[in-house]
């Protein structure tokens, strides 16, 4: 993002602010002198309340004095009082009109207020005054950036660096001006002069990984991450860049504080962990003993020998490993190969009477894991029949109110839920060791407790479409999608700044944002995007609807465990909505519409139920690049698989065991397929439809939405800007449709755009 260059910048927008006062002012007997120079320490050191008092003191003693009034009007300024910013500020020019330094904070202040347009005048009044101030080019550049006038900003940053070559604040906002260009190469050389010139410039440094990310330069784009996050380590954008520039990335060599910072990057609240799961494991391979343990592991069936806790235990000493387990679906083939002949050791072992404490922390991860992907590893009839005999003794053991070995607790977790036993809650009543806690909390408390909160959701419409009523059976089965942590960011913004500001730029013309948007989340699913988009949006009163009351007593347990329990759920069918008596300022429905018997009657519905000039987010399944799963539901039909569990499996291992010359096993690389409920509603579905982009223009046209733009997250915007440079051809859907055509690849997760209501 552009900055200023004032170590006492206001960190809301950037904008430069007053110089030293040089002014002499004539001495009364409230030694005004003395008052401004007491007030300016205090101003320095940050303490903004204790400096009030002597600009006051000042005014009391002489009203107009032009520099009191800028500084105390710039203290006003840096803690957020805006309006009486401006107050004080125009009266400080009111008393020296040419009072450059107080146009200049009068800009910062207009902007803040919103008055871009405004700003700018006070800008070019600063340059009129004093052409060689530096300061304000820069915020002249800034100001014609956030107006989308990316040309005329760079010539306001060249003169700036004419006027003063060592400024690395103009440099890092030129690069960000002729990135905004589309001009990769020199947005990359003006940040690294910004760097050059302060090496501790944590946002050059930043803004050179995006550039370098784009650039395809993914190992130098990793460096500049780390830097950034070594030198500014609270700042969330710089971990939501390392990890954009991970998803697709694969280590070669390793170090200690690589490991280390790949598990901060894990617990990091504003990461969802699945985008990150293949780059870990592939640092994780390149440990001597992990990788040892690997080649093993996946050998161990034919070696009915292998010592299961002699691996457990060298395992559990691998944080990584055991976090990433912990929290996602491990969605990498290698790494199920492994696991899944790991847990057929831990079954053998633990039927055979062994234990060893030494490895209890890997295999409580690898129950955990098995939970959260619900048992999607493939399971042979001998482990059947073992585990029918486990699930007896430990029945035995509860009734009998015996100990019980955590061994046994674990191993029958990692093949069954907990909680589907009658004697579950029972095990709550018990002592167990930390890491079993753990998975007791996470296979039996939580979902009572959703259990609990399922009789509490209330019926906002019948379900009575057939499609409906089939598609709610499905969701009842496999919730979707089982998730522990998802990326959220605290950076609420208003629903206007969110969309027209980073990473999107959507030219929202006339839009005003509501101070208190009402929202709703069509088809919300586990509670995933209404949690996501609560903490998107300002005072966003969000009501999530969805079929499924095991989805939603799922979204309800995750809303309060993420503190938000005004989230508003509730079971409805979209194509009842009609009777809902509520509008909503903006909708969201991603990846619902395409499950409908009748997807644009049922968009039809969302739209009347939107405001005159509302917004809508849509996602829609993609013709081209579900052109593999549309084989896999054909071969699935062909060989007639059913949609239970077991058969989810055995046609995993059937693609699993496929050339990877063939264009079906291409689906062993898509996330979905690592989880059951996930690749059920991939390939499973009892109803879908797919899109081309012809037919979503029809569509908009059609139903009076304006399009917006797409919000993919897998780079398709960015290569998309390369083809077609310029900010018009990103509104272009017939150009969108010649990019698919050339890449078919490119809404592989489905097309998720914005549209306005005409």
């Amino acid at each position: 993002m552009p900055k200023s260059n004032n170590k006492r910048k206001n960190r809301r927008n950037g904008k430069t602010t007053l110089g030293q006062a040089k002014a002499s002012v004539r001495q009364p007997r409230y030694s005004i002198p003395q008052a401004l120079q007491r007030a300016a320490q205090l101003h320095n050191a940050g303490a903004l309340p204790q400096a009030e008092g002597p600009y006051r003191q000042i005014l009391d003693a002489e009203p107009n004095h032009p520099i009191a009034l800028n500084l105390l009007g710039y203290v006003a300024y840096q803690m957020a009082r805006y309006d009486s910013a401006l107050e004080l500020i125009t009266k400080a020019i009111a008393a020296r009109p040419n009072y450059f330094e107080a146009h200049n904070n009068l800009g910062n202040t207009l902007n803040s207020l919103g008055r871009p347009e405004d700003a700018v005048a006070c800008y070019e009044k600063v340059i009129a005054i004093k052409p060689d101030y530096p300061d304000a080019h820069n915020n002249l550049g800034n100001t014609f950036n956030s107006l989308r006038r990316p040309e005329d900003a760079v010539g306001c940053y060249q003169r700036a660096i004419a006027i003063k070559p060592d400024y690395p604040e103009a440099y890092n906002n030129l690069g960000y001006a002729f990135k905004h260009l589309g001009r990769l190469h020199d947005a990359a050389t003006n940040y690294q002069d910004a760097i050059t010139i302060r090496p501790d410039f944590p946002d050059a440094h930043a803004n050179l990984g995006v550039v370098l990310h784009e650039l395809g330069r993914l190992d130098h784009a990793i460096v500049s991450f780390r830097t950034a996050i070594s030198l500014d380590p609270k700042n969330e954008d710089y971990w939501t860049g390392l990890a954009a520039a991970l998803e697709n990335f694969t280590f070669t060599s390793v170090d200690a504080d690589l490991l280390d910072l790949l598990l901060r990057l894990v617990e990091h609240p504003t990461i969802p962990p699945h985008i990150i799961t293949p780059p870990i494991f592939s640092a994780l391979y390149l440990n001597p003993d992990f990788s040892s343990l690997y080649r093993t592991a996946c050998r161990v069936r034919p070696r009915p020998k292998y010592c299961y806790a002699d691996a457990a235990g060298r395992l559990s000493q691998i944080p990584l490993l055991l976090r990433i387990m912990a929290v996602t679906p491990v969605n990498y083939l290698e790494m199920e190969r492994m696991l899944t002949g790991l847990r057929h050791a831990m079954l053998q072992e633990t039927a055979s009477g062994h234990e060893d404490r030494n490895g209890l922390r890997f295999s409580v991860a690898l129950a955990l894991n098995c939970f959260i992907n619900e048992y999607v590893f493939f399971e042979t009839a001998e482990e059947t029949a073992v585990v029918a005999q486990l699930e007896q003794r430990i029945a035995t053991l509860i009734e009998a109110e015996e100990n019980m070995s955590p061994a046994l607790v674990t191993a029958l977790g990692a093949y069954r839920p907990l909680h589907r036993y009658s004697w579950a809650g029972r095990l709550l009543e018990r002592e167990w060791p930390d890491e079993i806690e753990k998975l007791i909390m996470r296979q039996v408390a939580e979902p009572l407790e959703e259990k609990t909160l399922r009789g509490d959701i209330q019926r906002l419409t019948p379900i009575q479409d057939a499609v409906s009523q089939t598609v709610r059976q499905q969701y009842e089965e496999s919730p979707y999608p089982r998730w522990i942590k998802t990326g959220v960011s605290a950076k609420d913004r208003t629903v206007r700044s969110a969309l027209d500001g980073p990473p999107l730029y959507f030219d929202m013309g006339d839009y005003e944002s509501p101070e208190r948007p009402e929202i709703l989340i069509a088809g919300c699913g586990t509670g995933q995007h209404a949690i996501n988009t609560t903490w998107r949006f300002s005072n966003a009163r969000v009501l999530a609807v969805d079929l499924s009351l095991s989805s939603l007593a799922y979204a309800t347990r995750k809303a309060r465990e993420f503190g938000l329990p005004d989230i508003e759920f509730g079971q409805a069918d979209i194509m009842e909505l009609a009777t809902l008596d509520r509008h909503f300022d903006l909708i969201e429905s991603v990846g619902v519409l395409h499950h409908l018997g009748d997807p644009m009657a049922g968009w039809r519905v969302l739209v009347d139920l939107l405001r005159p000039g509302g917004l809508m987010k849509i996602g829609l399944y993609s013709e081209s690049a579900r052109r593999n799963v549309v084989k896999g539901r054909a071969l699935i039909a062909e060989q007639g698989y059913t949609d239970s569990p077991e058969d989810i499996r055995r046609f995993r291992q059937e693609i699993m065991a496929m050339d990877d010359s063939s264009e079906i096993s291409r689906l062993r690389v898509i996330r979905d397929f690592f989880s059951l409920s996930e690749c059920r509603d991939l390939l499973f579905h009892v109803q879908e439809h797919r899109f081309t982009v012809p037919q979503i223009e029809d569509a908009l046209n059609t139903l009076g939405l304006k399009f917006l733009g797409f919000e993919n997250s897998n780079g398709a915007v960015a290569a998309f800007g390369k083809v077609h440079p310029g900010k018009n051809a990103l509104t272009s859907l017939s150009r969108w449709h010649e990019f698919e055509l050339d890449n078919p690849d490119t809404f592989q997760g489905m097309y998720q755009f914005w549209c306005r209501k005409i």
